[in-house]
């Protein structure tokens, strides 16, 4: 005989008036609910016609009030509301500002008793005034054209990645404030060991990787370098196989048929000066480039931005803590490249643009979440 264990502990019955008011739920009445539970019921009917209520109800709060009250957080929240610098500020420092004194898990507490709680920041491009309303001219020039038209584009960009990971802020936001301006987090540029790569991507249709070289004539990436590798290396030779194809055809090419979508960094050179006697103009002509003018820092309204995120995310995921070797990190990106990023990962994003134009008109310009 196993050993059962005594406890003098006394296990109470369910109160009759719930009892009561469960069996009434379950559709039996009101007479027999009384009956089984053995009260007269005229009592139990009263307890019908009263509203459950907790025992504290009507009672106020015992003990000491929060050290942070309602009407301080309030006032934080409207010194803070409207600027990046004090949302992204340390607690303590917050808390010395309003003469609090109170640990952070207590700051926090009182903050999220309104909603806000700590959050990684958007990181968008800074934009000016100038930068805004050619961005709004932009997308009002063409906001009648359907994704059919999107399709024909090729979207190149370069982009760096890093070595190792970007340290972020933390800011203190509600939800449903992210994209505001005074939550977002503008870019910076980093002295961190990276690499630059290059590629175009279009519907249904991914080009092969590129590593761009630094070496030769000139620091960094210069417009000679950019001719070489990309005008007429990557993009030349997507663009005059393409024109190829419509030769073949008997049939004349234009930029109706297919247009390459640049951005305007000064290394593109898309401006002919005295400086570049139109080098990399004299490029696009002779490669069959059609390039289209595109708004300034508008990485939102280009789709291979989007795969460019994708790509680091699952680098991201390979080694979450960076640390990656030149060569560790050549390789898993190449491998990343051509055997996990899909045109299922983009096509999306190309269908997209038409109503990414749209939010940039409504917004006249400014940041939009894409």
């Amino acid at each position: 005989m196993g050993y059962v264990r005594k406890t003098l502990r006394k296990e109470h019955d369910t109160p009759k008036r719930s009892r009561f008011r469960c069996l009434v739920e379950q559709g039996l009445s009101q007479a027999e609910a009384a009956r089984r539970v053995n009260v007269k019921r005229k009592t139990a009917i009263k307890w019908l016609h009263r509203q459950p209520s907790d025992r504290r109800t009507g009672k106020t709060r015992t003990g000491r009030p929060p050290i942070i009250s309602d009407e301080k957080v309030e006032e934080m929240i409207r010194w803070m509301t409207g600027h990046f610098d004090r949302r992204a500020m340390p607690l303590q420092e917050i808390a010395r500002e309003h003469g609090i004194k109170a640990s952070d898990n207590t700051i926090l507490a009182a903050f999220a008793r309104h909603g806000y709680h700590h959050h990684l920041p958007d990181c968008k491009p800074f934009l000016s005034e100038a930068t805004k309303r050619k961005r709004w001219t932009f997308s009002i020039e063409n906001w009648d054209r359907g994704k059919e038209y999107w399709r024909k584009g090729i979207y190149y960009d370069e982009t760096t990645i890093q070595s190792n990971l970007r340290r972020r802020l933390k800011i203190l936001r509600k939800r449903g404030e992210r994209r505001r301006l005074d939550c977002i987090q503008f870019k910076f540029t980093s002295g961190r060991t990276s690499i630059h790569y290059a590629a175009a991507i279009g519907y249904n249709f991914k080009s092969k990787l590129v590593v761009l070289s630094m070496e030769g004539e000139g620091k960094g990436f210069t417009q000679k370098k950019y001719e070489e590798q990309i005008l007429r290396g990557l993009l030349g030779e997507i663009c005059t196989d393409k024109y190829g194809q419509k030769q073949s055809l008997g049939a004349f090419c234009t930029d109706e048929d297919y247009f390459i979508v640049e951005d305007g960094s000064r290394v593109h050179g898309k401006k002919d000066t005295k400086k570049n006697q139109g080098l990399c103009n004299k490029a696009r002509v002779e490669c069959f480039i059609y390039s289209i003018d595109w708004p300034p820092s508008s990485p939102d309204l280009n789709p291979i931005e989007n795969v460019w995120r994708i790509l680091k995310q699952r680098l991201r995921n390979r080694k979450p803590y960076g640390g990656w070797s030149l060569k560790d990190l050549q390789e898993a990106v190449l491998d990343i490249w051509e055997k996990e990023i899909t045109v299922e990962d983009f096509n999306k994003y190309i269908d997209s643009l038409p109503e990414r134009l749209e939010k940039v008109r409504f917004r006249k310009g400014a940041q939009t979440h894409w």
